[in-house]
């Protein structure tokens, strides 16, 4: 089984990372690490950030894979249809967990595009944690 992992190019990604390492040591778990776009294909700086992200995964010590995805979804909000993607991936790859970041959003932002940590906490059928952006992590 596989933990998936969704890396977006944000301030939470390193400690997203960190946590999603400290589960696949503990439960000895491949990581599938995911970076969704929604153009169909990956511009330059996204294919940087995997090439950044696959440099950081060589680092630990878990057997991790990192990929672009394209967000397939087009009706609903956008953090919505990112959430989606990643129920949708998640069955796909046969994951055993979901490890996602999230930031808080004013009830605007939030109504205007969704949430994508809350669309795959409510909708998937595998355990999530969900990495808030004002928490520190420290490995046990």
């Amino acid at each position: 089984m596989v933990i998936l992992v969704a890396a977006a190019n944000d301030a939470l990604q390193e400690r997203v990372l960190m946590v999603a390492q400290d589960f696949g040591e503990k439960f000895d778990e491949d990581l599938r690490v995911v970076r969704l776009v929604e153009e169909d294909s990956a511009n330059i700086d996204v294919k940087y950030h995997r090439d950044q992200l696959k440099e950081r995964v060589q680092q630990v010590d878990v057997s991790a894979t990192v990929s672009i995805e394209h967000v397939g979804h087009r009706l609903g909000r956008k953090h919505a249809r990112i959430g989606k993607e990643l129920i949708d991936l998640a069955e796909a790859v046969d994951v055993s967990h979901i490890v996602i970041g999230h930031s808080s959003k004013d009830f605007l932002e939030t109504l205007a595009r969704g949430d994508a940590a809350f669309a795959v906490a409510d909708n998937a059928n595998v355990p999530v944690t969900v990495v808030p952006e004002d928490v520190e992590w420290s490995s046990a």
